[in-house]
């Protein structure tokens, strides 16, 4: 199947800071939307932080099984591989958001909604 990706994104009504942050990934069948929590700190940094995390882990799991060491096509992951990876990469953006927060001050209590998807064949996971 193909799949066609577009994104749009708007600050909204009530803030001039847009703070959310979107990632397309074709390539890998992966699209990554994160929205800032208005009205705290540094929420573009947390939406940010995630889409860049959570694109980064979910492609190179994706890579990863398509390994040049072997000729063999990859084996389709099934569902609770897909939600494995999924909560692992989300795990990871947690993490490294709760961190930044701690490290710097003009960052603590940033946070950020988040959503994944990712297409593999005729599938369609959300996270």
């Amino acid at each position: 199947m193909h799949y066609h990706y577009t994104s749009r994104s708007d600050p909204g009504r009530v803030r001039t800071n847009n703070e959310d942050a979107i990632l397309v990934d074709p390539a890998h069948g992966l699209a990554v939307l994160a929205d800032g929590m208005g009205g705290y700190n540094a929420g573009e940094v947390a939406s940010r932080m995630a889409v860049s995390v959570v694109g980064a882990h979910m492609a190179q799991w994706l890579t990863s099984r398509q390994s040049p060491a072997s000729t063999a096509t990859p084996a389709t992951p099934d569902a609770p591989q897909v939600r494995t990876a999924l909560q692992a990469s989300l795990d990871d953006a947690n993490r490294a958001i709760l961190s930044a927060a701690a490290a710097h001050p003009a960052y603590r209590g940033m946070g950020t909604t988040l959503v994944v998807a990712l297409f593999i064949e005729r599938c369609l996971y959300l996270g």
